[in-house]
């Protein structure tokens, strides 16, 4: 059995700080998810709140459900954070401790003592969309694309929330050129950057101008295969720009830092409300797109922002079949 491997910082019950954990599915590093969440526990730990961060491999189920037994039965955490892949363990182990309080972001469950975080990843995506989209249709803006109206998405798993990144893509693209055609291909998990990699180089070899990363750690494969053939990505859930400066349009952030801060915030203040379902989309700054300002000029990204702003306003509405 592999090891968690622990951060900690701060101490409990100093200045009405407290201690708070997240219980992880899968490890740092994958410069999108997890590495978001991290930094909203971050920026806690430096406000003097204490931190543990338990990483596990994404292979070793029984060790997410040890982790979370654990922690909840520690009586030190104030907040028990989780996550994806973690539905069933935190629907068994939540009830059992009625006393400790959990926040559960991208998911939901229906617990008297479970905040859940959704976000609307499909009004993000449409962002992304309609970027793909003017990029695939504007040569002359941008270079590297062939004008072959085929754009990509290379997506980890079919899952509700990845099809609600599909979906909002699709409408994005299609509001700007429904002429253009978007393939999506399915990694079958959010780990093997390697056939993430393969399935994007043979979706640029069929003609696709960009490729939409929603494909979680694995995703690194993606971008990495839009700079070895010379075509452009869209980053995912963190600012993935600089992975790659010369390929990488933008990034469809899912804050997923700011709400875990922003949840630790309300529970200081006594707001933080259990057994409800927050959201979090463009109205509230919960998803949004960050530019490689060295490859998007200024006139596409007003034009992306009018777009925002229509959505923001309820003039569009993104189609999901996640959020109500």
């Amino acid at each position: 059995m592999a090891a968690c491997s622990t951060s900690t910082a701060g101490s409990s019950s100093k200045d009405s700080k407290f201690d708070v954990t997240y219980v992880m599915s899968d490890n740092l590093g994958d410069k999108g998810f997890n590495d978001s969440a991290a930094a909203g526990f971050k920026k806690a730990e430096r406000e003097g709140f204490g931190t543990k961060l338990l990483q596990a491999s994404p292979t070793d189920p029984q060790l997410w459900r040890q982790n979370l037994e654990a922690v909840s039965g520690s009586g030190k955490y104030r907040l028990v954070f989780t996550g994806p892949g973690m539905h069933d363990n935190l629907a068994a182990v939540a009830p059992q401790h009625p006393d400790q309080k959990y926040v559960f972001f991208d998911d939901e469950l229906k617990a008297p003592n479970v905040l859940s975080i959704r976000y609307a990843q499909n009004e993000g995506s449409y962002l992304a969309g309609v970027l793909a989209a003017t990029a695939a249709s504007d040569p002359e803006s941008f270079p590297l694309v062939k004008g072959t109206k085929k754009i990509g998405v290379v997506a980890g798993e079919d899952l509700p929330p990845i099809q609600d990144f599909i979906i909002g893509f699709k409408q994005g693209v299609a509001e700007v050129d429904p002429d253009i055609q978007v393939k999506v291909s399915y990694v079958g998990n959010f780990n093997d950057a390697q056939k993430a990699y393969d399935l994007t180089t043979t979706m640029y070899g069929s003609g696709a101008d960009v490729v939409y990363n929603v494909s979680g750690p694995a995703g690194l494969g993606i971008l990495k295969a839009a700079a070895d053939t010379n075509h452009y990505a869209i980053g995912v859930d963190s600012d993935q720009n600089a992975l790659y400066p010369k390929n990488v349009l933008a990034s469809m952030l899912k804050q997923i830092g700011a709400s875990v801060h922003d949840s630790i915030q309300k529970e200081q203040s006594g707001d933080l409300k259990m057994g409800e379902t927050v959201i979090y989309g463009l109205k509230n700054d919960g998803v949004g797109l960050v530019y490689n300002d060295e490859l998007v000029p200024a006139k596409v990204k007003q034009a992306i922002d009018d777009a925002k702003q229509k959505v923001i306003s309820g003039e569009v509405k993104v189609k999901s079949n996640t959020l109500k």
